[in-house]
């Protein structure tokens, strides 16, 4: 019996050292270089911010785009009603971010008091705090409660921290909202890679959740100015894109492909930005195989406008996340007009960003025709804020290889493909929102630290 325990314990401790395995960095493959030159394949966020941080440290480089075109999934629509983004409304303010726009003379815009407050559906009303007293006491045991069993998925940690109500209610639409995916499908260690490995050391979890913010706060660089919150730009985000790619007008070169053929070249040290499903044709090997195997979750992005009074049960605030058990396709809604200033043509008005991922096999959702999106997203509205009058305008945005799955599987093959570019491929870095870092603001803090001195 002994022996069987033992044994047990040996299993458990190995699913522990593998569970909480992460990356120092999202920078694959060797340190930085200032001593080399770069080229930089992609003039998204990511290689607008790589390209931004070689030139102020004193790097040379380039940066060659396939489009005629910055901004990859970024950028803002202007429309007789308003604006209306095709990806990010805003960004969680950052040093890193402040630092880019200073350079940039770019003014960032804050939220407006009424965006505040935040909503979750619950039997299809919004409410601040979706729990009874029962519940949150609930909660609150499992929360002080310590739990040793190994934790994989984001499932694992809410289920195990949380209980079933609260993982269901808001910790599902909170990280469906920034990760697009199920709980069941997002990797623990991969989205909160530092909490995990406190909680192997700390299994009660306020005990870990204090060594987290203080190790966090001990690795944040000095803080110039600081803020709170999301951010974005008068003229919404396209105001960012534009402003560093003219910025670094004189390193980009637009219309131009990259090519397997150009990668082979080690006068050069690459670093590719492009998202995975778009690179992996460049390798002929294991490398190829693993970067097909990073899923992409299908998005789409509506923006709606309506007279504010046609919306009989709306509420001013930052906007609503909807749990999947309330049986609507719109994952979260985002009150735009309410959080920032000049999102629409008249304060009368109101505009709302509804977010979809399609589960579908085929796509149906995706594949669909416009004015049947509009039609789902407007009734589904109408569940919620009883629309009254007609609908204004719309604006809608899909993207087929959307959102990187942040899966246990892409954790594991994040290492892998390491370890390749370092012994196979040690004049290619690959970065992007699928290399561990998936918003702005991780980005460009990302960025920013290993160009501090040149070497990440």
């Amino acid at each position: 019996m002994l022996i069987l325990l033992d044994k047990k314990t040996v299993i458990l401790d190995e699913m522990r050292k593998k569970q909480i395995k992460i990356r120092a960095t999202s920078l694959l493959g060797q340190s930085i270089d200032k001593n080399r030159n770069y080229v930089i394949i992609g003039a998204g966020i990511a290689g607008l911010l790589c390209g931004f941080y070689l030139k102020k440290i004193g790097i040379s480089f380039k940066i060659i785009e396939k489009n005629s075109s910055a901004g990859g999934v970024l950028g803002t629509k202007i429309t007789p009603h308003g604006i209306a983004e095709q990806a990010a409304n805003g960004f969680l303010w950052s040093a890193a971010l402040q630092e880019v726009c200073d350079d940039l003379g770019l003014e960032i815009i804050t939220p407006k008091k009424e965006a505040k407050a935040r909503y979750f559906v619950r039997r299809k009303k919004l409410r601040q705090y979706p729990f009874s007293i029962w519940e949150t006491l609930g909660i609150g045991r499992r929360m002080f409660t310590p739990h040793r069993a190994p934790i994989h998925t984001m499932e694992d940690f809410g289920q195990a921290y949380f209980g079933d109500t609260f993982t269901r209610q808001l910790l599902e639409p909170a990280m469906g909202g920034i990760y697009g995916a199920s709980l069941e499908a997002m990797s623990f260690p991969a989205v909160l890679g530092e909490l995990s490995t406190h909680i192997e050391t700390h299994p009660f979890l306020p005990k870990a959740l204090r060594k987290w913010r203080n190790e966090r706060k001990k690795n944040t660089l000095e803080k110039p100015k600081t803020a709170r919150g999301t951010h974005s730009f008068k003229g919404g985000m396209q105001a960012l894109i534009d402003a560093l790619a003219g910025h670094l007008k004189e390193h980009i070169q637009y219309d131009t492909e990259a090519t397997e053929k150009d990668i082979q070249n080690t006068d050069n040290q690459y670093i590719i930005t492009s998202p995975a499903h778009a690179i992996s044709y460049f390798f002929d090997d294991e490398m190829n195989d693993l970067l097909a195997l990073i899923n992409y979750m299908p998005m789409i992005s509506t923006t709606l406008f309506f007279n504010k009074n046609d919306l009989k049960k709306f509420k001013e605030g930052f906007g609503c996340l909807i749990p999947r058990n309330e049986g609507l396709t719109i994952l979260g809604v985002l009150f735009n007009s309410c959080i920032f200033e000049q999102r629409v043509a008249d304060e009368s008005m109101v505009s709302l960003t509804c977010i979809m991922r399609d589960d579908s096999p085929t796509l149906s959702l995706i594949h669909g025709a416009d004015i049947d999106i509009k039609n789902l997203v407007v009734n589904e509205l109408d569940t919620l804020f009883d629309i009254q009058g007609e609908l204004l305008d719309y604006a809608i945005f899909r993207w087929e290889e959307g959102i990187p799955v942040y899966s246990p599987q892409l954790h594991e093959n994040l290492f892998k493909i390491d370890n390749i570019l370092r012994e196979k491929y040690s004049h290619i870095n690959l970065f992007g929102n699928y290399t561990g870092r998936i918003s702005i603001r991780q980005m460009s803090e990302e960025v920013r630290r290993w160009t501090a001195n040149g070497r990440r």
